[in-house]
């Protein structure tokens, strides 16, 4: 199966892009609008970069004065948001453009006078010309660090359980007795997807499943398949060393997209052996297949690549006969 980059961009990248890109925003700008929910994260980044006014899209149609802390002057103030001669109107990211053109229309139509500069953070390569602004190009597939966990991705993602969906377990805890039993029915939660988890494959013992599907069903964590490591004891897994061979075993036996590990180790082997994307959340960076991550690429040159092998490869593929098609993806799989 042909996996194609999983583009992943950090509340890091979206701040580092937004500092860089600070000289391209119009110097007159009164307010700035966010689009929530995912629209105010890089609002707020630029509205306190700018020391301006920040409101979401509710607040301003509503002319509702705006609430802010005292703890220094900002540089332009309004006491109505109508009044701002000039805004920002941002959302995080623009592929079709229908959200951002729903809040467009919904200003014009609320009776404001003023200048809308548009912005989407995160654009699709090609589309830059369909705002004013924009700071990272980012190919499909995507997701971001703030919306991955509820990313309809997730139904055909394989998942780490500890460090994940819970904390790991202390060493006193891990004793694979009473301690790690206590540990497995009250482990906090980190990560708690909203939707459907294709795989959750963890290192858990087979013989703890009970316990690990009674901690998911009380944290209301949806699923289609549990995967277990079948080893008899903690002794045994650490002499084999089946924690990665394990996750590699079932993100290549099934038709999963991407991993979600938490040990950038783990991440790093799993996504050489299988050709296929990981997320690691411990350090929030995409490792490509082959093990190859971007994370110390500047942005810029991240984006370079990022685009070059998805229209290559989109070039590449329509121009070869559906019948052949299957056969070719199959091997660049196995590559």
């Amino acid at each position: 199966m042909f996996n194609p980059a999983c583009t992943f961009v950090s509340y890091d990248d979206l701040a580092t892009a937004i500092r860089r890109n600070l000289s391209r925003l119009p110097q007159d700008l009164d307010l700035i609008v966010g689009i929530p929910r995912s629209g105010m994260i890089p609002a707020y980044m630029i509205g306190l970069y700018q020391n301006l006014q920040i409101s979401n899209i509710e607040t301003f149609i509503a002319n509702r004065t705006i609430e802010h802390g005292q703890t220094r002057k900002l540089k332009r103030e309004h006491s109505k948001p109508l009044n701002a001669q000039h805004i920002l109107l941002v959302d995080d990211s623009f592929y079709g453009g229908a959200s951002l053109q729903a809040a467009y229309d919904r200003i014009i139509a609320a009776g404001y006078q003023g200048r809308i500069t548009t912005c989407a953070a995160i654009i699709t390569p090609l589309l830059s010309s369909k705002v004013d602004l924009s700071f990272i190009e980012a190919p499909l597939p995507r997701v971001f660090e703030w919306n991955v966990f509820h990313h309809d991705m997730l139904s055909n993602a394989c998942m780490d359980f500890d460090g994940v969906l819970c904390v790991d377990p202390t060493d006193e805890e891990n004793d694979d007795g009473k301690k790690y039993e206590a540990f497995l029915e009250k482990a906090k939660p980190l990560y708690l997807p909203s939707l459907e988890i294709g795989h959750i494959v963890s290192a858990r013992l087979e013989k703890y499943r009970k316990e690990t599907e009674a901690w998911l069903q009380t944290h209301g964590v949806k699923y289609k398949h549990l995967h277990l490591l079948n080893v008899a004891t903690k002794a045994e897994r650490q002499r084999t060393q089946a924690h990665h061979k394990h996750k590699i075993d079932v993100y290549n036996e099934t038709q999963a997209t991407l991993f979600i590990e938490s040990s950038y180790e783990q991440a790093l082997l799993i996504a050489k052996a299988t050709g296929k994307p990981v997320l690691c959340t411990d350090q929030m960076q995409m490792i490509q297949g082959g093990g190859v991550h971007f994370k110390t690429m500047p942005l810029r040159a991240k984006q370079m690549k990022q685009n070059i092998a998805y229209y290559a490869y989109r070039f590449l593929i329509a121009r070869i006969p559906p019948n052949l098609r299957k056969t070719i993806k199959r091997g660049l799989g196995r590559g």
